[in-house]
């Protein structure tokens, strides 16, 4: 059953009931021009608002009665969630309210802590660029959704860029300031370096925090960034806490064990200084990228006195914490060459599978964003820490309700799920990119006003890339292969006529579009899409202008290789092998076939780096680990040689780089070893790689069977792909 609440108002007596009034009118206005009076009675259509005992509890409670709605809360906040309840259950259809359902609850958040970090830092590629009231209803927004905590980040004012507004204290300072407004807590990311004394640390930051408005946490990570020995990373933590104290008599300060990459042991000697000491001044501890160990380790490991917050990275796709497809690494090579580290990711899905694993660790989250082009992940993510049994398809709803406002809500959440799905797998086999494109671009068609949504501007123009991408790569391969058949009869000139061939005038009109979403995207929420005209940082901070037209086949590549004397011929035969041999490239082939490694390994992917196509795409993405595992069949032809092309990490220090075929040490000794191939190399690689070639004898295979493995102890290795051929 569905309510119609155009014509409501709310009642509100008391100094915070009216506050929250007063927000709710605002936010009533803005979607439909209606504006509700506010009242000290109640009517027949009316949301009334009560604060009672003023505890610190954030649980709130809605009893509806058909067009009478009683939302009872302990605190602001409490009223605030309430009232974002509502906001999000309603549909805004010409100038009319409509509440979608009865919504009568009684809700107490799941986690203890539910936030988002805004980095006002020249790194991020939206947050620097916004004023006071952008960050005001930013937050606010979030809030609607669940969210108790923001966090900022420290920085220096001489790395100001020229479209900040602010200094980074100014803008602490706003943040903190809001957050005091709305009850919320406040929480601030300070690094420490051994380039200041603890004493001199702990005056920059009795200077930096003076009459910042509210500060409630404190969160300093050991590394990324970080370069303090453990104990006395602990000891610095504890410094700050204290002199912090007399003006902050209630700052929580929470380390973060994400360990220096310089000391391999700093979280066996962090564990041994807790072991130790167990500090009763840290409040509680972190887990976030680059971690010591794995958090179950660290769970076992700390007294349960200490408390766990996650610091999960939602805003970053590739070369990071939880990339694209993070259980298994296989986001396809095009879209990660074009679409780069901090592309618009709406990924709901994937997200819940990474909150369900980690949440039992945690008494909440605040997560890792260096912008908007994660916005859908955050409301999803600030959904799922409120109610660990939320409907993630009702969430979505409640994004598309509350800010597609008059737009079909149920076709905008099939979007934001469709946009997650084009990423899944060869874009020319996945053919959820074309209908997500059409769905959107036709609503756009039908409500030329949500052009000046810039929520639904980016996810359109993520829709946009996704197609350009697909189609270029359709187009691309058609010509390798139609060059392919020239090749093979003889006639390089005409594989490189065809090769040379231009895009179509369909495809360059779709190209053309992207520019004038980005300047329209920068107009309405200041996001850098590209570095030249926008002021972006660097293509790998979401400059998706700089990026969308990297290679996504080897069609340049073969050009250049072919241009320079490399028998065409040999280029294509590159990755071909006979029945009784093997190949496996990391990009190509999805590394599930390798079955799960040890530990916690990093893919460096090089893809959106090809601008000038010294690679091919097989090469595109390079596993960097201390050990590899795989098993290969079938390699029934007597000696074999076993190629690998490694990307250079010179490190004389190696002693034990380790080449193992079924127990059988191949190579135990200085890295690499084996003999090096410069004459593959100069056909086939780019400058930065070798291959290096091992003589398998017959004698170590098990029936054509052969279990690779590889480790080095201390600097580990990285490699792309290998081979294994007949001798």
């Amino acid at each position: 059953m569905k309510f119609d609440f155009s014509t409501m108002q709310i009642m509100a007596v008391g100094e915070t009931e009216l506050k929250v009034a007063d927000i709710l009118k605002e936010e009533i206005s803005k979607r439909t021009g209606i504006v509700p009076s506010i009242t000290d009675k109640m009517s027949d259509c009316c949301i009334a608002l009560y604060i009672k005992d003023e505890s610190e509890s954030e649980e709130f409670e809605l009893s509806q009665n058909n067009k009478q709605i009683t939302i009872v809360a302990h605190r602001l906040r409490g009223l605030i969630y309430g009232a974002g309840l509502f906001l999000r259950k309603c549909e805004y259809t010409d100038g009319k309210i409509t509440l979608t359902k009865n919504i009568s609850c009684n809700k107490a958040p799941s986690a203890m802590t539910r936030g988002h970090q805004l980095s006002y830092t020249d790194m991020n590629n939206t947050y620097e660029s916004w004023d006071y009231n952008q960050f005001r209803q930013y937050i606010l927004d979030l809030a609607f959704f669940g969210l108790n905590t923001v966090e900022a980040t420290t920085t220096k004012d001489e790395e100001r860029t020229k479209i900040m507004l602010y200094g980074y204290k100014e803008a602490m300072d706003i943040e903190s300031a809001i957050c005091k407004e709305f009850d919320l807590d406040f929480s601030v990311w300070h690094s420490l370096s051994t380039d200041d004394t603890d004493d001199e640390a702990v005056e920059k930051a009795k200077e930096t925090y003076h009459n910042t408005p509210k500060f409630d946490y404190l969160f300093n990570p050991g590394g990324d960034p970080g370069d303090l020995l453990a104990e006395d990373f602990v000891e610095r933590c504890l410094k700050l806490k204290k002199a912090l104290k007399p003006e902050f008599p209630n700052l929580q300060i929470w380390p973060s064990l994400q360990a220096p990459h310089e000391y391999p042991d700093w979280g066996e000697r962090i564990v041994a200084k807790f072991d130790k000491e167990s500090p009763d001044e840290v409040d509680g501890l972190i887990y976030g990228p680059n971690h010591a160990m794995s958090i179950d380790e660290m769970r076992r490991r700390f007294d349960m006195k200490y408390l766990f917050r996650y610091y999960p990275d939602i805003g970053h796709n590739v070369r990071c914490e939880s990339p694209v497809h993070f259980n298994r690494d296989d986001w396809h090579y095009a879209m990660t060459a074009t679409l780069s580290r901090e592309a618009v990711n709406p990924r709901p899905t994937e997200f819940r599978l990474l909150h369900r694993m980690m949440r039992q660790y945690f008494i909440g989250s605040v997560t890792y964003s260096e912008g908007v082009n994660d916005d859908a992940n955050k409301f999803i993510w600030s959904s799922m820490d409120y109610d660990y049994n939320c409907s993630l398809r009702e969430s979505i709803l409640d994004y598309a309700r509350m800010f597609y406002v008059g737009a079909d809500s149920e076709k905008l959440c099939d979007i934001i799920f469709g946009l997650e799905q084009n990423w899944v797998g060869d874009p020319i086999e996945n053919s959820s990119i074309e209908r997500t494109y059409d769905e959107i671009a036709a609503l756009y068609k039908a409500e030329p006003k949500l052009g000046e949504n810039w929520r639904f501007m980016l996810h359109l123009f993520r829709a946009t890339c996704d197609k350009l991408v697909r189609d270029r790569r359709i187009f691309e391969l058609a010509l390798i292969e139609e060059a392919s058949t020239q090749i093979h009869l003889g006639n390089k000139d005409e594989a490189l006529r065809i090769l040379g061939t231009e895009y179509t005038d369909e495809y360059k009109a779709l190209r053309a579009t992207l520019f004038p979403m980005a300047e329209k995207l920068n107009k309405l929420i200041g996001i850098q899409l590209d570095v030249e005209h926008f002021g972006g940082m660097g293509w790998e901070r979401g400059c998706t202008l700089d990026t969308i037209d990297n290679p996504v086949t080897d069609r340049v590549w073969l050009i250049n290789k072919i241009n320079s004397g490399v028998d065409p011929s040999e280029l294509l035969n590159r990755n071909i092998v006979d029945n009784d041999e093997y190949y496996f490239s990391f990009a190509e082939h999805g590394f599930d076939i390798c079955g799960k490694q040890e530990g916690e390994f990093y893919m460096d992917f090089q893809g959106d780096r090809n601008i000038d196509s010294k690679l091919p795409m097989c090469m595109t993405k390079v596993y960097d680990h201390f050990n590899f595992k795989t098993s290969v069949a079938g390699l029934t032809s007597g000696n074999y040689e076993l190629r690998i092309t490694y990307k250079n990490r010179p490190n004389d220090k190696i002693e034990h780089h380790k080449v193992v075929i079924n127990g059988h040490v191949i190579h135990d000794g200085k890295q690499f070893g084996g003999r090096r191939d410069e004459e593959f190399e100069k056909k086939f690689l780019a400058d930065g790689y070798q291959s290096v070639v091992y003589d398998i004898d017959k004698s170590v295979l098990e029936n054509g069977c052969a279990v690779l493995e590889i480790t080095e102890p201390l600097d580990g290795f990285m490699i792309s792909e290998f081979w294994f051929t007949k001798a």
